[in-house]
């Protein structure tokens, strides 16, 4: 183990190299130690469990303005109070999976305006016992909490005093217990000028319900009762999956019944979740409705949207999954990354949204905005790819016709001259076949090729002679 006082001085010192090896010795004045060392330091990985001496660190790290301490092995917030108070400049800080924990958290009681993001993924705090640092950092503007278990209590989402961050603006919370609305509205609250959101990995299932124990209420209620007495031991009202139409998917149907006054997809001014957020992620949520997706509607500023690897998505192709969220979030701009959506691009997944609900028993509120936008919109024509197996021929040998119903087209020539050999009672080896299109006849040369592969087809002749000598 070692302290950051040792780990910056074995990394960042001015000792001159061994020479032992050389053949000359070269004598010059000692330069002086490095006074100056650069804004950024990198101590990641280091085993770092302390601090060290102080009073090196006011005076030699006091322009740092970026320190990375990731994967050390700091386990006393106490050591973080002194390091603070030893980098007034100090804009970013990295402490990701350092033993921190949450026992003996007290936070140094002077403020710390410099610090601008705080990196604090894996460290083991929970929210309570963050909120004394964070309330020193006034200037806070990106924070880091992913995977630290941290659980939002019904305490803190019924506390009249809530503490408020203004300032925070980007807010990574993945792998964090994430679970349906009302958790959603406590990170609205908290962090009311969020413009950049990243909720990965969360059990994320709800948008539009509060908790399992209201959805399962509320599933009660509906005239879809038998929708509800077959939901999980979780209250989910949900079908394994959903296609969103109206058919194979009971779980949009009580949401479209409830009993309410207003629009679907609307909300009161009061309820309105995120109203700076322009980005959010959530890949790997626990999204398992259609409904649940049409609610990030509802977020006024949103534009950007990463959300991949739901269970909503896993019986449909990467093709259908986006055109089907660009269809139902017309604010969305840009979806999983890459360039934005095209005019072009939302067109044809608008029109195709409509003519895949048109036969829907429901309909999603969104069709009838489309419909009022496009119009009707015909279904494709049903078109048939694979050739024909059989086809209606007519066979002449001499003055003998015949039809042939459904004469298979994957039959050899070799195989049809056999079976006219049969019927007409003359050795195979001696007849020839001729196609013909009701254009010139053409002599059916190849033993092996079948009969499509002939251009064979319905209303086509098959002429038969006798080869000569």
């Amino acid at each position: 183990m070692r302290s950051i006082t040792q780990a910056v001085n074995e990394k960042y010192s001015d000792d001159d190299e061994d020479t032992s090896g050389s053949g000359f010795i070269l004598f010059v004045r000692k330069s002086s130690p490095r006074k100056r060392l650069p804004s950024t330091l990198i101590l990641d990985h280091c085993e770092i469990d302390s601090v060290g001496d102080e009073q090196f660190l006011s005076s030699t790290l006091h322009e740092v303005n970026e320190l990375d301490l990731a994967h050390n092995q700091i386990s006393k917030w106490t050591e973080i109070n002194k390091l603070i108070s030893c980098l007034p400049k100090l804009s970013f800080l990295n402490l990701s999976y350092n033993l921190l924990g949450s026992a003996n958290v007290n936070a140094p009681q002077i403020l710390h305006p410099s610090l601008k993001k705080l990196v604090l993924n894996r460290v083991g705090i929970q929210w309570n016992d963050l909120v004394p640092y964070l309330s020193l950092t006034p200037n806070l503007e990106e924070l880091h909490l992913s995977f630290n278990q941290i659980e939002i209590s019904d305490q803190e989402k019924d506390n009249e005093t809530i503490q408020v961050f203004p300032k925070i603006a980007t807010l990574h919370f993945d792998g964090n217990r994430v679970e349906n609305r009302d958790h959603l509205r406590w990170i609205s609250t908290k962090f009311p000028s969020l413009t950049s959101l990243v909720l990965c990995d969360c059990p994320l299932w709800t948008l539009r319900w509060t908790s399992p124990a209201a959805r399962e209420a509320q599933g009660r209620n509906m005239s879809g009762s038998s929708l509800a007495s077959s939901s999980s031991s979780t209250g989910s009202l949900s079908a394994s999956f959903c296609s969103g139409d109206g058919k194979t998917s009971p779980c949009c149907a009580p949401f479209l019944e409830r009993d309410c006054t207003e629009p679907i997809g609307k909300e009161s001014t009061d309820s309105i979740l995120f109203p700076c957020l322009r980005s959010i992620s959530l890949n790997n949520s626990m999204f398992d409705c259609w409904e649940e997706i049409d609610q990030i509607r509802n977020w006024p500023s949103l534009a950007e949207l990463r959300m991949q690897s739901c269970p909503l998505f896993q019986r449909m192709t990467e093709h259908e999954r986006r055109e089907m969220t660009i269809a139902r979030l017309p604010n969305l701009r840009r979806l999983n990354g890459g360039g934005d959506i095209s005019a072009k691009e939302r067109e044809e997944a608008e029109r195709n949204f409509l003519r895949r609900f048109h036969d829907s028993e429901v309909k999603p509120a969104r069709y009838q905005e489309l419909l009022d936008m496009h119009g009707h919109v015909a279904p494709f024509a049903k078109v048939k790819l694979a050739p024909p197996k059989v086809a209606n021929v007519s066979v002449r040998y001499g003055e003998q016709s015949w039809n042939e119903k459904n004469l298979s087209l994957y039959m050899t020539m070799k195989e049809l001259k056999e079976k006219f050999s049969f019927e007409l009672g003359l050795p195979a080896s001696k007849l020839r076949l001729w196609h013909s299109d009701h254009q010139q006849p053409m002599l059916m040369r190849f033993p092996a090729k079948q009969l499509y592969s002939y251009n064979v087809k319905d209303g086509d002749e098959i002429l038969i002679d006798e080869k000569l000598g």
